[in-house]
């Protein structure tokens, strides 16, 4: 109980609130795009997996420096592929990253009844087997394009805490955190950076959810090997 306790007083304090400065004139374009993101989440699955793909197409031309970055990182990554195999792989891509545009618009947006129906999980119990011996577990995973749909589907069977970064435009901070809180409503975004708090979270026997590939700088990054080219991650 005093566990509980704690926890829900640090997810209340940390929910994110609605604030009337968001109604801003500047804001308009920004609630706009999410009213546009909301009713693309509404459409059916199928539609919205083939709006991905025209979306991944369209990537390459108005994603150029994008789409070389990726064709850049395939190469180095696959020296053994043909330029044939590398295009197939960063057409796959692509189609990937326009896809993820709608399964985060369903992970923030979609009726929760809605979401259950598009997944089944596996291997949940050793997660839960883990937090029932008190045990704290780290879910280690990279920044792949499913990931806060993946989060709002681990949510739903088990409480996830998860290393957060604040978005620079409050009204995208504030639709982010409420569609990523809303799946539990005991799982606690912990602000990137906050150790203590992680160290805290997994010693009370919680479960975190944590990806450190993304590239922040080289003052909060060191340097190794990925796919034995040397690359930037967070300590």
């Amino acid at each position: 109980m005093q566990l509980l306790t704690k926890v829900s007083s640090l997810k209340m304090s940390s929910r994110p609130h609605f604030q009337r400065s968001m109604l801003h004139p500047k804001y308009w374009a920004t609630w706009f795009g999410f009213g546009v993101w909301w009713s693309l989440a509404q459409l059916p699955f199928t539609w919205q997996m083939r709006l991905g793909t025209c979306l991944g197409f369209a990537m390459r031309r108005i994603a150029k420096r994008r789409t070389a970055i990726a064709a850049r990182n395939i190469e180095l990554c696959f020296p053994e592929l043909t330029a044939a195999q590398r295009q197939a792989l960063l057409h796959a891509t692509l189609d990937s990253v326009g896809k993820a545009f709608f399964e985060t618009g369903m992970a923030w947006f979609l009726p929760i009844p809605r979401l259950r129906k598009l997944f089944t999980i596996e291997g949940i119990e050793y997660v839960q087997q883990a937090e029932a011996q008190g045990q704290g577990v780290i879910l280690l995973g990279m920044h792949f394009t499913h990931i806060d749909v993946g989060g709002a589907i681990l949510c739903q069977s088990h409480t996830l805490d998860g290393s957060y970064r604040t978005h620079a435009n409050p009204v995208y901070d504030y639709v982010q955190r409420r569609g990523r809180e809303r799946h539990n409503s005991t799982s606690v975004a912990i602000p990137r950076g906050d150790v203590r708090s992680m160290v805290r979270t997994l010693k009370n026997g919680r479960t975190i959810w944590y990806a450190p590939d993304q590239d922040y700088g080289r003052e909060h990054s060191v340097f190794a090997p990925f796919f034995g080219v040397p690359a930037a991650t967070v300590t």
